[in-house]
């Protein structure tokens, strides 16, 4: 997609113009820039291939014939921190962080054409986290595993669907980000192909592990009330966008009917486990119900790796007692046991070195 830049200010246009070509961005755009006057104009009024236009607000008004056949979208860059727009020109300020800028331009013009939205060309790698009960460690790892990943060159984007998320995890930098899941989940659930052109003007970039992340849900009421087919919708629309190379779900305990539905769209599931008696009296109890209510076999099951976390090298219990092969082990980080401050969950590179190497092939046949 051609992006015209009609902007005076040079330094600007370089500026973006580097950011593009050294983003993800690169991918979709190319942009053509135009800091007189008449060769912007002259290009608008002449030229008719796709495009998004942004243009500076000291060069309006546009002639009303660029209006007639826009031949994509324009958006409007402002000196200030507007918001709103111009019927369906919407203002935006461009003295903003350039991947937020990016992703709403993207987004207005996915809102725009939703009949043919613009997307990546990655394919999506789903990685769920799961567990028999709370208290195992699934959010710690999937923000370790998430950023190892980022930090290897993957664009990866973390989900939470738990009913009460780990917010210290997750910034509100905005203050405007506690509908941003209600809105992706609407989406999902109204319309799956306007979901994934949505996508990107919703998620946020997290400041420690520079994965993307959708801000967890606001209200629990939101995640108990997720059915089976939205959460697959969910999914679904997150693969269809073809931003991401890997996909990030940490997971809670749900009826064994959701479970399975996430499961089902997981192309590995890392299963956390904990050496003590009473978590793996759950964790044997909760696989037998799940693989009797998917009889003769569930098809998640050849997926399915389980993870020792907090592993100290010497085991208390027989997991093959409990039917578990365990595939991973995440080392017991005492510094954790209590936290002030989310920078202390932070310091750990030990730990995050062995969550990088979660999704790292361990050989054939489940963990089961």
């Amino acid at each position: 997609m051609t992006l015209a830049l009609l902007d005076s200010d040079a330094y600007f246009g370089e500026m973006l113009s580097a950011y593009i070509r050294g983003s993800a961005f690169a991918e979709r755009f190319r942009l053509k820039r135009f800091t007189a006057g008449e060769e912007g104009i002259r290009y608008l009024l002449e030229e008719r291939e796709e495009r998004i236009v942004l243009v500076h607000e000291s060069w309006l008004p546009l002639p009303e014939e660029v209006f007639v056949h826009p031949a994509g979208a324009i958006v409007i860059l402002s000196e200030s921190a507007a918001t709103g727009g111009i019927l369906e020109y919407p203002v935006l300020c461009r003295y903003q962080p350039l991947d937020r800028l990016m992703s709403a331009v993207a987004s207005h013009y996915n809102e725009y054409n939703a009949a043919v939205p613009l997307r990546g060309i990655r394919g999506t790698r789903v990685a769920l986290l799961h567990s028999a009960a709370g208290g195992t460690g699934k959010t710690v790892t999937a923000v370790h595993m998430a950023r190892r990943l980022a930090l290897r060159g993957e664009r990866v984007l973390m989900l939470c669907l738990e009913r009460f998320a780990s917010l210290p995890w997750f910034p509100d930098e905005t203050g405007g980000d506690r509908e941003s899941f209600s809105q992706l989940l609407y989406y999902a659930r109204t319309n799956p192909a306007a979901a994934a052109g949505k996508l990107e003007g919703l998620v946020r970039r997290h400041p420690y592990g520079r994965f993307d992340y959708v801000p967890p849900a606001a209200e629990p009421r939101e995640i108990e009330e997720l059915g089976a087919e939205e959460a697959s919708k969910l999914i679904e629309a997150i693969r269809a966008s073809g931003l991401y190379d890997t996909l990030v779900v940490d997971t809670d305990s749900y009826a064994a009917g959701l479970s399975s539905a996430l499961l089902r769209q997981a192309d590995d599931i890392l299963w956390l486990v904990t050496d003590d008696l009473v978590h793996l009296h759950k964790c044997s109890a909760l696989m037998r119900s799940m693989q009797e209510q998917e009889s003769p076999k569930a098809p998640w099951l050849s997926k399915v790796r389980f993870v020792l976390n907090r592993s100290t090298g010497a085991a208390l219990n027989s997991f093959e007692d409990y039917g578990l092969k365990i595939r991973h082990r995440l080392p017991y980080v005492p510094e954790w046991k209590a936290a002030s401050r989310i920078g202390q969950l932070h310091q750990a590179p030990a730990f995050e070195d062995a969550a990088g190497h979660l999704l790292e092939p361990v050989g054939t046949g489940a963990g089961v």
